[in-house]
């Protein structure tokens, strides 16, 4: 399930993770070149995690707005050392839910769904900070909310 040589949930993490981004999967996933120390870490060093933002959704490959919110997400944090603000929850895919936390302290996962190009993923997360976010991009017809005809359900 996981890729060869990854973090996996039954590894041990340290509540405060600081690394560097050097993948962007999409607008809403990243992975970071991360320094394993924990209990479980043997020899392993360097080892990708995947980290998937806690509380948004951003459109799929193909979908309107994807290239924006993968670029948007890139443009802020690849090759930065940022911070994950996690609660040690993995989703069934393997990566670490969190926000992340940009060098300026602004947080990323606020960022995309301000902007537009990302929802506030009310599956998974009954934040009324997101909410409102959310609220307040639709309102001002950005991102994908100026699109005619959005159908969150396909993001």
């Amino acid at each position: 399930m996981y890729p060869k040589g990854t973090i996996t949930t039954s590894d041990v993490l340290p509540q405060v993770l600081k690394a560097e981004v050097i993948g962007i999967q999409d607008g809403d996933t990243i992975e970071l070149k991360f320094v394993f120390t924990g209990k479980k870490a043997g020899h392993r060093k360097d080892m990708p995690l995947r980290i998937r933002f806690l509380h948004v959704n951003s459109p799929e490959r193909g979908k309107p707005y994807y290239k924006v919110a993968k670029q948007f997400t890139s443009d802020l944090c690849f090759r930065k050392v940022v911070q994950i603000r996690h609660e040690g929850n993995f989703d069934r895919y393997g990566r670490l839910l969190g926000e992340l936390v940009l060098p300026d302290g602004k947080v990323l996962n606020k960022e995309l769904v301000k902007k537009g190009y990302a929802v506030h993923f009310k599956k998974y997360s009954s934040s009324a900070e997101y909410s409102n976010l959310e609220i307040q991009a639709r309102n001002k017809k950005i991102g994908i909310w100026s699109l005619e005809q959005v159908n969150l359900g396909k993001l």
